[in-house]
């Protein structure tokens, strides 16, 4: 029997505890299911220790002596409460439909989203694993947008499955990381959106090096690609929690570098992109995944 054979049934079980807890989870009203998703990141906090420690050491790099361990340690709490919480919404989100989703998640800038529609220009939406991003593309959905979403493939198929249920219901197409360029392209040209988070190291896919948390990181450059490609704009948009539910914050397209020299522009467009999220994971750091081997790959590794 092959590796990957050896762990499908592995992995059916796990799915199989997930959809059990998940339904009596679901028969809850939100906001006690939530105080449970609280309660299992807790549990998964005091629990996983490996993970608390990979946390702690992610947040030495980025924070360094800026913030105290009792500091750390609460943020790293707050990871954990957080990806509880998403757990919960996830399970909850056929609940949400066109006529309640307002009533949990609010939206600042969605005229700059507008405005760009009555241009017939489309843009380049950038955004993170930050808060709860699969919420995040299901609300814009429910508005009754074209929503396009670039993400990879999750290893437990039957997970993917799951979610590409979900994505169906809700009209959220997923293009993974193996979809053509073209195809990206001809979508951002017939005035629609497409999401892209690229705030993780994936050395098998194009990037360049640039600062993050004062440290050189592997940068997929995607966005400045299709901006050079389309001329599409480049707009940051996050969703943060609140004490119950969310508010997504859309920014003004990012000031883009255009001085003719293309991979000058190239790589000054990526260092903003990542300055942006920077930027949110600064205000709200217990909303990123902090596990996440974002330096993994050196300079060394790929001259």
């Amino acid at each position: 029997m092959s590796v990957m054979g050896k762990k499908k049934p592995k992995r059916f079980f796990i799915y199989l505890c997930f959809r059990v807890v998940g339904f009596f989870i679901y028969l809850l009203p939100l906001r006690i299911a939530l105080l449970i998703g609280r309660c299992l990141g807790k549990l998964a906090f005091c629990t996983l220790k490996a993970e608390q420690k990979r946390i702690l050491e992610h947040l030495d790099i980025a924070f360094g002596a800026s913030k105290t361990l009792r500091q750390k340690i609460f943020i790293t709490k707050g990871v954990f409460e957080n990806l509880g919480q998403n757990f919960v919404e996830v399970i909850s989100l056929s609940k949400f439909n066109s006529r309640n989703i307002d009533k949990y998640v609010e939206c600042s800038g969605l005229q700059i989203v507008n405005r760009l529609i009555h241009k017939g220009k489309g843009g380049i939406v950038l955004s993170a694993h930050f808060g709860n991003w699969e919420l995040l593309a299901h609300y814009f959905a429910l508005k009754g947008y074209s929503v396009n979403v670039i993400a990879r493939r999750v290893r437990n198929q039957y997970f993917e499955g799951f979610l590409e249920r979900l994505r169906k219901r809700h009209r959220v197409n997923i293009l993974h990381r193996d979809a053509s360029i073209k195809d990206v392209m001809s979508l951002l040209k017939k005035n629609e959106f497409v999401g892209i988070m690229p705030d993780q190291d994936i050395d098998s896919i194009k990037g360049v090096f640039v600062d993050f948390f004062g440290k050189p990181a592997y940068t997929p450059n995607g966005p400045a690609i299709l901006n050079r490609l389309t001329g599409a704009s480049i707009i940051p948009c996050f969703i943060v929690r609140k004490k119950f539910g969310h508010k997504v914050m859309i920014e003004e397209p990012i000031e883009l570098s255009k001085s003719g020299d293309r991979n000058k522009d190239m790589l000054e467009n990526t260092i903003r992109c990542s300055k942006a999220i920077e930027d949110y994971i600064r205000k709200f750091p217990s909303l990123w995944v902090w596990f996440h081997e974002r330096w993994k790959t050196q300079v060394s590794t790929k001259t």
